[in-house]
């Protein structure tokens, strides 16, 4: 009796915030989906469904993607979410204050990749859960990533985020500054600039590239540096021996030309000199190239003089 005393107390409460849930009813929408990319789904009270543009999600629901699946959220307090690929988050609270504002937006991110950017609720409404970490909102825009191993990350891009997991809580205040929160180790702040760079460049894909995602949904990641410097300089370095490439052989140079043969000699009065010398020597004494235009006699001493 006791246990369902509370259970009704539960149910009271939500239907008086909320204003129309009720058992055996379909549980209350939370926001919907304005920018769908397949395959995506949400599994819940209301079913199993591909999830499409312009679908809602409600309170309750698991949003799931696949490899190449993204879904961009738009909440009815304004707060904004993209669920990336091969990640999945579960909308655990959604506690209406008025139409535009929560009391609580409670979110628990199972894995992958995500952005969140706030709207119009008190700071104090929100709360993500991850398995190693809770996050709580400052009024502000950030991505995380919930890795396989369970391990949370967290990039600041605006205001104030806190980072609760193993050995307390630490507070984000500067742009671009990085949270880790492993699942067995002290959560952390990331001081190290090659070691955020490497992480930036692994697992946060919207910050290396926003085009996937609606203008809406755009954050200004100037406190990163330049993102192609940070690309460059975090690539892996080739190592071991390298193959040298094969020099570039020039072009053969043309033959020289041959060189002209030699004049002839005069001929004897005529107008036309005797033939000059063949390079192998076969027109030497050739009589009918000694000749002239104006004697057409045998040349002299059968071309022995003859050029």
């Amino acid at each position: 009796m006791f246990v369902a005393g509370i259970l009704c107390r539960i149910v009271l409460a939500a239907s008086l915030i909320t204003g129309f849930w009720s058992i055996g009813s379909a549980a209350p929408e939370a926001g919907k989906a304005v920018a769908v990319v397949q395959s995506a789904t949400a599994t819940g009270s209301n079913g199993n469904r591909k999830l499409e543009a312009g679908m809602p999600v409600s309170i309750g629901e698991r949003i799931k993607t696949n490899s190449r699946g993204q879904v961009q959220l738009v909440f009815t307090d304004d707060t904004k979410m993209v669920v990336g690929p091969n990640s999945s988050l579960v909308i655990e609270a959604y506690l209406f204050r008025s139409k535009s504002t929560v009391n609580k937006f409670a979110v628990k991110a199972l894995g992958g990749s995500f952005r969140f950017i706030t709207g119009k609720s008190p700071k104090k409404a929100y709360s993500i859960k991850t398995p190693a970490a809770t996050i709580g909102v400052r009024g502000t825009s950030f991505d995380f990533t919930v890795r396989r191993n369970g391990e949370a990350e967290v990039v600041l891009f605006s205001g104030e985020a806190q980072v609760c997991g193993n050995g307390g809580c630490v507070e984000m205040k500067d742009a671009c500054s990085l949270a880790k929160a492993p699942r067995r180790d002290n959560v952390s702040l990331v001081r190290s600039v090659d070691q955020r760079n490497r992480s930036i460049r692994n697992r946060f894909p919207y910050i290396v590239s926003q085009r996937p995602l609606r203008r809406d949904f755009h954050v200004s990641t100037r406190s990163c540096g330049d993102l192609q410097k940070v690309l460059l300089k975090t690539e892996p370095r080739i190592t071991g021996s390298v193959s040298p490439r094969a020099p570039v052989q020039a072009a053969p140079e043309p033959p020289a030309p041959e060189p002209p043969g030699e004049p002839g000699n005069p001929g004897n009065g005529g107008t036309q000199g005797n033939a000059g010398s063949s390079p192998n020597g076969g027109d030497f004494g050739n009589p009918d190239k000694g000749r002239s235009d104006a004697n057409k006699g045998k040349g002299n001493n059968s071309g022995k003089n003859n050029g």
